[in-house]
């Protein structure tokens, strides 16, 4: 059932995945005398994201046919327990998410909205720089997020261009998945980044 299960929804739960990944990248530090109910959701939010995507890691092994020779004993059987509810919410998820006008399918809509998120933390992170409240060391890491972002939108395009010209997409939308990743990984540690600056500030005042 679980086979069958992510043959069809697999790919819907990945979209999904990325907005969800990049937008809690993005959320804001909670401050030190801020709501303890929003901390507890940044906590929670942060580690369900964490789980998602060692979930995906390991199922996007087991689809390739890396994970029999995993030396974590079980993984599969916990890989498939992270999975299942996400991909059981897919089919309800995607009725309401709405799908952005021009958009080919739902994957190119979702991979739109996530650059659009990524785009946002680079323009953020650009009036960081010009203001000088950009923190030392995380020029480095904004050049790596300008960079994925870069190389994210352009296998983005690719694939656009694929399924218009009726070229089988596939390669193109494995090649998308991995930037997307890339970039998401570049998003939170970009954020990472400036949470720490901001933690030093408030410990210093």
């Amino acid at each position: 059932m679980f086979e069958i299960l992510s043959e069809h929804q697999f790919w819907t739960a990945v979209v999904i995945y990325w907005m969800f990944s990049a937008a809690v990248s993005s959320m804001p530090e909670p401050a030190a005398n801020g709501s303890p109910a929003y901390l507890w959701f940044y906590r929670f939010l942060h580690s369900i994201a964490g789980n998602i995507t060692t979930a995906f890691s390991e199922a996007a092994r087991y689809r390739a046919g890396v994970s029999p020779g995993s030396k974590i004993p079980g993984v599969k059987t916990i890989t498939t327990m992270l999975l299942i509810p996400l991909l059981l919410s897919a089919s309800a998820c995607r009725g309401h998410y709405a799908v952005h006008p021009g958009a080919l399918n739902t994957a190119d809509s979702a991979a739109y909205d996530t650059l659009i998120i990524a785009e946002a933390a680079i323009d953020d992170a650009r009036v960081a720089y010009e203001v000088g409240s950009l923190p030392i060391g995380a020029k480095e890491l904004l050049n790596t997020l300008i960079s994925s972002f870069n190389v994210t939108r352009q296998s983005w395009l690719t694939y656009r261009g694929a399924i218009a010209t009726n070229v089988a997409p596939d390669i193109y939308f494995d090649e998308l998945t991995e930037n997307l990743k890339d970039l998401t990984r570049a998003i939170r540690a970009f954020h990472e980044r400036m949470r720490m600056q901001t933690r030093q500030g408030a410990a210093i005042n």
